[in-house]
């Protein structure tokens, strides 16, 4: 309806879909305000702004997508999301456009914790008509004095887990790390609180894929390695909802999901596996064929395999050879090696390696001819295999 001033007030309910969340809460404010305009009595509020420097820009990939207007907007969402505003007044701004700079506010900050992405607008117009701007009205988890709380609380274990980081690693070494350390310290439970947000990871410990993406983007972004959040679904038959990430070490992107790494996830932790790497740097050509993006964000492509975890270890095979793999079994057995892990560059050497190691005799022969075995030694062995990485991984006891 037109009031007798000439606004409409158009509320709207807009709900951020929830693979996407949080609306942080990081930088300083920065006053900026609109003129007043003759004759326009009925539009009210200031439209406040934060400041992005470059160096934070750079890590915003959100942020780096949007229009010279559509950055103002999200520089004013962060201003009020910040201050815990009722209404945040933004420039004009189409409707479907508001909504993409809020989801690239979400996508950019993994701390605004206290508040998942819904929210309210008004749109209010000019007398003759035209958009002269929005008020959002954000839905809050809880108080500010609450969230400054937390976000203490969240900063100290942050500070904490990473403290461990060698003051010579190199960017690939921070992202291992920082890959590792979520994974060893985080169980996957998809009944944890606050499993959307950053609070589940570092005050609850346990969480799932949003918690950990968000909590990966979180640790980097706090050393200035560029990380974002991607969102989707995951297409190997279940088509459920997923979030992982993109990172970048020096000019190159590649992807990293926490969340696959994880063997709680896959339920291999039975198994004795201590954590999988197949997904840590990885490139299109690994993550595609399971990994579906919404759209959210533009992704780059991502082609090199530099930074493959498999590779660099030495335990990468483009064919399969029975005779090399047993020679190589041989030795890792008789070192007394807690695990052996082989990864394939095809399926067609994966499959082999599968017939002869789990429905063969290849590990049993391995294990007859150790010759320090000492008499009355028995060696066993569990086999994790089956999953799209064309990954075997052998734990022996």
């Amino acid at each position: 309806m037109t009031d007798k001033e000439g606004r409409d007030d158009v509320e709207v309910k807009r709900k951020i879909k929830q693979s996407i969340l949080v609306l942080l809460l990081l930088l300083g404010l920065c006053g900026c305000r609109m003129e007043d305009i003759p004759g326009v009595g009925n539009l009210s509020g200031v439209e406040t702004e934060s400041t992005v420097t470059q160096q934070q820009a750079d890590l915003y990939y959100g942020y780096q997508t949007l229009s010279e207007e559509e950055k103002q907007v999200y520089r004013q969402l962060m201003a009020g999301l910040e201050a815990f505003e009722k209404e945040i007044r933004v420039g004009p701004i189409a409707k479907d456009r508001l909504e993409a700079v809020a989801n690239m506010v979400m996508t950019d900050h993994p701390e605004y914790f206290w508040t998942e992405g819904g929210f309210r607008y008004y749109e209010e117009t000019w007398p003759g008509g035209g958009t002269a701007g929005m008020k959002v009205l954000p839905d809050y988890l809880m108080s500010q004095e609450a969230a400054a709380q937390v976000k203490t609380e969240i900063e100290a274990t942050a500070k904490e887990w990473l403290s461990g980081i060698p003051s010579d690693a190199d960017t690939y070494e921070k992202i291992k790390y920082v890959y590792e350390t979520l994974i060893h310290k985080v169980d996957y439970n998809e009944t944890s609180p606050n499993n959307q947000n950053i609070q589940s990871v570092f005050l609850g410990k346990s969480s799932v894929c949003m918690g950990y993406a968000k909590a990966t983007q979180y640790l980097l972004n706090q050393m200035g390695i560029f990380c974002t959040l991607v969102t989707g679904t995951v297409t190997n038959g279940s088509e459920a909802g997923h979030a992982w990430n993109l990172v970048k070490i020096q000019d190159a992107y590649y992807y990293v999901d926490t969340t696959w790494g994880t063997p709680g996830y896959s339920a291999a932790e039975a198994s004795g596996v201590d954590i999988f790497y197949s997904y840590l740097c990885c490139n299109d050509k690994m993550l595609k064929p399971t990994h579906k993006a919404d759209g959210t964000i533009p992704l780059p492509v991502c082609e090199d395999d530099s930074y493959n975890y498999y590779k660099r270890k030495g335990c990468w095979y483009e064919g399969y050879d029975r005779n090399q793999m047993y020679q190589e079994l041989l030795q890792t057995v008789s070192a007394e090696a807690h695990t052996t892990e082989l990864c394939f560059a095809s399926r067609e050497a994966y499959d082999q390696a599968v017939a002869d190691m789990v429905n063969g005799t290849l590990l049993q022969e391995v294990v007859q001819n150790t010759g320090n075995l000492s008499p009355g030694q028995q060696v066993s062995w569990q086999i994790y295999y089956g999953g799209w990485d064309n990954l075997l991984i052998i734990v022996w006891n």
